[in-house]
Order: C-alpha cells, then structure tokens, then sequence
C-alpha cells in the first residue's frame, strides 16, 4: 500500500478494544503503513500516561478517554504533518469526538476521530456530532473516521450523510466531504 501511495497520506481507522495489550503491534503497522490512525475503543484512563503510547516519528496522540472499560479515541498523526487540536465546540461528555485542524500544504482539513457506542441512541449521537460539525463550517475539507456503530442504510446515519452531503469512503467506518 505505501508503495503504490507514495506522495499520498494514508488514514486508517481500528477499533482496538484496549490498547494497552495490543500497543506493540499498532506501533509496528503504523511505522510501516499509515500516517494518521485513529483508534477507537482504546479503553483508557488516566492510570495510562500519554507517553506510554508514544510512537517516534508521530506527534504526541491526542487522546479522548472514557474508561478502562469501554470507550476512548487517540489520534497519531506523523510529525511532519501539521497538526492541532480543536477545542471550540464542547460536545456532553457521553459524545467522543477528537476533532483536529491537519494542514497540507495551503489546505486545512478537519478531521474527526469519534466512536458511537452502541448502547447510545443513534439519533442523539448524530445530532450531536452535526452540531459539533457546524462549530467547524469553515473548513472545505471534512473527514470524518471512527466507529459508528450503525450502517450506512440506516434511517439516523443516511439522513446525517444526507444533510451534510457526506459519503461513506471505506463501508460504514469512513464519512468524507470534498468541495
């Protein structure tokens, strides 16, 4: 894959179901293969220093925790990738979005990293994840990876991809918008 997409950033997306067991071989695919990853169901605390997940090469991940238990979202994105953050939106704290500013070049991206647990109402999650995407209108360039814990047939997410005029990329786990 790297071989075949040499000037192009390669993005993946896995559902972990806890990180800290199964870190050794992240750090070993994303070495190799990706530039940004975005891992869900990371099953983190703050028992779990950020360091521990340190991958060289990469910027520090950005983390979004719930529990050791379920839940959580960390971003690595290479280090010669500018990167930030963005904290204006405040989603309810059931919500798990990391949205981040990736600039290439003269182009900036939002990129959100999320997971929908599935115990969550499905209308509740996209409504939310609408009105934190409208906090952030101005970008053109609109990724949107995770878990969503529902297909893209379904009634809340086909009517979220709709309104927005977003696509689903890879199966259900990948929504994009290019103007």
């Amino acid at each position: 894959m790297r071989k075949k997409n040499v000037n192009r950033v390669i993005i993946g997306n896995i559902n972990i179901n806890s990180l800290p067991n199964k870190f050794d071989q992240v750090k070993e695919f994303i070495l190799k293969f990706i530039d940004i990853l975005i891992i869900t169901e990371t099953k983190l605390d703050d028992s779990f220093p950020t360091s521990q997940f340190h991958v060289e090469g990469f910027s520090t991940p950005l983390r979004l925790d719930r529990s050791r238990y379920g839940g959580g979202v960390m971003i690595y994105v290479r280090d010669y990738i500018t990167n930030r953050i963005l904290d204006k939106h405040c989603s309810p704290s059931d919500i798990e979005n990391i949205f981040v500013e990736l600039n290439f070049r003269k182009l900036k991206w939002l990129l959100c990293g999320t997971y929908h647990p599935p115990s969550q109402p499905d209308d509740y999650y996209f409504h939310n994840l609408d009105m934190a995407i409208d906090t952030y209108s101005q970008y053109e360039k609109v990724l949107i990876v995770g878990d969503f814990n529902s297909e893209v047939s379904e009634k809340s997410m086909a009517s979220f991809l709709l309104q927005r005029d977003f696509k689903s990329i890879v199966k259900t786990n990948t929504c994009f918008k290019s103007v």
